[in-house]
């Protein structure tokens, strides 16, 4: 018992950290694509960090589902797992879109520092809603209940 215990929690310290090197994607993606889009191309600060960041949220996906919460062939992603993926990070989102925003107006922190303090919360919100809800593994059955699914 005190062996997989032991195992489980390596194995969360892996993942947390393969989260956090697969997170500089999602982070240095956002924060070049607006670099280039607003201060290159012109675009409005907003209309500039939006795409820079959907850019970047699609470069993390990618990432995630194949290296950071990846189980070997033999685990299908379900149907379930996706929805549940473009759910959360559909909220991470508009989350960062509002404390980068915010930050720039109601504090006049520039959108660059801002990344930084949005990264900071993100760090452990990822990994847990991304571990525990989205990729969770399914429940097993007892014994002698048949998995039944719910509708």
């Amino acid at each position: 018992m005190e062996k997989i215990k032991k195992q489980l929690t390596l194995k969360n310290l892996i993942q947390f950290i393969k989260l956090q090197l697969a997170g500089n994607v999602l982070f240095w993606g956002t924060y070049i694509g607006f670099f280039v889009l607003y201060e290159i191309v012109e675009l409005p600060e907003v209309t500039a960090l939006a795409i820079a960041s959907v850019i970047a949220h699609a470069a993390f996906f990618i990432v995630d589902k194949k290296w950071v919460f990846h189980e070997g062939e033999g685990r299908r992603k379900t149907g379930v797992e996706l929805t549940r993926f473009i759910i959360f990070m559909g909220l991470n989102y508009f989350i960062n879109l509002g404390i980068i925003t915010g930050l720039s107006y109601y504090f006049d922190i520039t959108p660059y520092i801002g990344q930084f303090i949005a990264a900071a919360f993100f760090t452990l919100w990822t990994f847990i809603g991304l571990k525990y809800w989205v990729f969770r593994k399914p429940r097993r059955a007892r014994k002698g209940q048949k998995n039944v699914k719910r509708k």
